[in-house]
């Protein structure tokens, strides 16, 4: 037993030297890189500000954001919508309007402006006159979706003439488990303690936000100091994502399988999913007012490749949903199913994660082109 513990000793005692080693050269040799993941970081966690609807986007900010191992321009204008080559501006407020609506798959996490779907969408409307309006932002679910189109219509000082849906499956967890909404109007974390007495929002539910506090994360996050301040460690970290194993993060997740599995559907996915009804009712009800059209695009997560769910919950409810509101539906999880599982994770899913590459994103952005025969 002592010498295993000699031996344990020597072991902590060479890991110790070595990490201590390491945090000194990351500090010194590798400071390049050391700030370059740094100022990645930051920009991340400076990206998100406090709104009546929960969060938005900084208006008029400009970085290179990280996704895993992926470095990507972001850029927002001043109402605080992702915009790139062809996004609409003040010049194009005068056209006739689409706004975009979704979550971290329409914000396009991962991938530049001009590489996503919704991007691919804005240069096509823009041949034909018209202007794309990108309002995603990630973590967004239908509780805030109606609340972010009226207060984008109110910022702006215009209606659009459609909106685009992009439902995800994640959304009906956050339905059921993450937000609710306060007697105020405002929307908050179901676990966020109600107080005894909620003050309106300054703006109102449908103001342009801002007045709140801005949303920067926890004071400190273990996990990346260790892989900002240990340059071995982020090597094997980015070895670790581009292996097979870091492939198989990209699946197993709940907010994905309750459309796979019956516990979570009963235990909360029947909810999520009734709760999403009710909020993108408001959404439609909202467009007849306007006399604009409702597009829903529903589309895959790399759990409904890998169990082969080509026309499940997801897209049959949607679908029936659509029918019976009157609103266009597509189905984008069709496309995915053409190639072999592999084949199809490898190409149009970022290794690890849910987003999609740019390869995904043209093929999402094909199958709804498609659907409203380039018409926009």
């Amino acid at each position: 037993m002592k010498k295993i513990l000699r031996v344990g000793g020597r072991v902590v005692l060479i890991l110790a030297i070595t990490l201590a080693l390491d945090y000194v050269l990351t500090a010194t040799v590798f400071s390049g890189l050391k700030r370059t993941w740094i100022a990645a970081d930051a920009a991340n966690l400076d990206t998100y500000i406090w709104a009546p609807w929960h969060h938005d986007l900084m208006p008029n900010r400009k970085s290179m954001r990280t996704w895993g191992r992926i470095r990507f321009p972001w850029r927002t204008d001043k109402y605080g919508f992702r915009t790139g080559r062809c996004a609409a501006g003040e010049a194009e407020k005068d056209h006739p309007a689409i706004f975009v609506i979704g979550d971290s798959f329409v914000e396009a996490l991962g991938v530049s402006y001009e590489e996503s779907f919704t991007g691919l969408m804005a240069c096509d409307a823009a041949s034909q006159g018209k202007a794309v309006w990108n309002l995603g932002v990630a973590s967004y679910s239908p509780i805030i979706y109606y609340r972010k189109v009226r207060g984008a219509a109110k910022k702006l000082g215009l209606r659009p003439q459609e909106v685009f849906v992009f439902l995800d499956l994640s959304d009906i967890d956050d339905e059921a488990n993450v937000y609710r909404e306060w007697p105020d109007g405002t929307v908050h974390f179901a676990s966020e303690p109600l107080p005894a007495h909620v003050e309106a929002a300054r703006d109102g539910a449908d103001g342009g936000g801002g007045n709140g506090p801005v949303y920067t994360g926890p004071p400190f996050n273990f996990t990346r100091f260790v892989l900002d301040n240990f340059a071995s460690i982020r090597f094997v970290y980015d070895l670790f994502l581009v292996s097979s194993f870091g492939e198989k993060m990209s699946y197993g997740r709940e907010r994905a399988r309750w459309s796979l599995d019956p516990d979570l559907m009963k235990a909360w996915g029947e909810r999520g999913l009734a709760s999403a009804a009710r909020n993108l009712d408001k959404l439609v009800q909202t467009c007849r007012d306007w006399h604009c059209r409702v597009t829903l695009v529903v589309y895959p997560w790399p759990d409904s490749i890998v169990a082969r769910d080509r026309d499940g919950i997801q897209v049959t409810y949607w679908r029936d949903w659509a029918a019976r509101e009157g609103v266009r539906f597509v189905d984008g999880f069709a496309p995915f199913f053409d190639l072999p599982a592999t084949e199809t994770m490898q190409k149009y899913f970022i290794r690890g994660d849910v987003h999609f590459t740019a390869a995904g994103n043209r093929l999402l952005y094909e199958a709804v082109k498609q659907a409203v025969d380039g018409q926009w």
